[in-house]
């Protein structure tokens, strides 16, 4: 697996949801599919990592497995591109419109909302990177977004949504909230 552009989708994609923080939304189990727009190198590397997961004897699938689940990711996350990730939002979270963030990254975040439209810029060292972010609000239950992630002289575009799965969170733990 190609571990830089997997640790870079990864870091972006977790950091997601503190951009998203809106008027009104749902605690629970959130899912989010995200599908980056890929120059055909990167994309050939995602079809490799894909293609070297699926081929993982069975105790080194199950170590990444792990891994993986502790973000709230599946080994199907990657599958025809799309990469999908689940977040938990707990009561307090979702009461005081407060989104959780993956504390890697060490991002801020300038953030605007304009009624159900947020908009978002980020920087972050860690790796290094900047971008924009735009979140439409269709419910309390449902977002679609698009993001511009600027990396060294690399710029990749994530469009998606999310779409709350439920009040159960089941084993998956809510993270840290953004202070502001």
């Amino acid at each position: 697996m190609h571990k830089s552009l997997a640790r870079f989708l990864v870091l972006c994609l977790v950091g997601l949801p503190v951009l998203a923080a809106a008027q009104s939304m749902k605690p629970g189990l959130w899912e989010m599919s995200q599908k980056p727009q890929l120059d055909p190198a990167q994309q050939a590397k995602m079809e490799q990592a894909q293609k070297q997961m699926a081929a993982m004897p069975a105790e080194q699938r199950k170590m990444m497995e792990q891994m993986m689940s502790q973000r709230g990711m599946s080994m199907s996350a990657m599958a025809g591109g799309v990469i999908s990730i689940k977040s938990c939002i707990s009561k307090e979270q979702a009461e005081r419109h407060e989104m959780p963030v993956s504390e890697n990254g060490r991002c801020k975040h300038d953030v605007q909302r304009s009624g159900k439209t947020v908009r978002s810029h980020f920087v972050c060292t860690d790796p290094a990177s900047e971008g924009d972010g735009e979140f439409t609000f269709d419910s309390p239950e449902h977002y679609s977004n698009k993001l511009t992630i600027k990396r060294g002289d690399k710029t990749m575009v994530i469009t998606g949504e999310a779409r709350w799965l439920g009040a159960d969170c089941g084993d998956i733990k809510p993270q840290a909230t953004h202070q502001r």
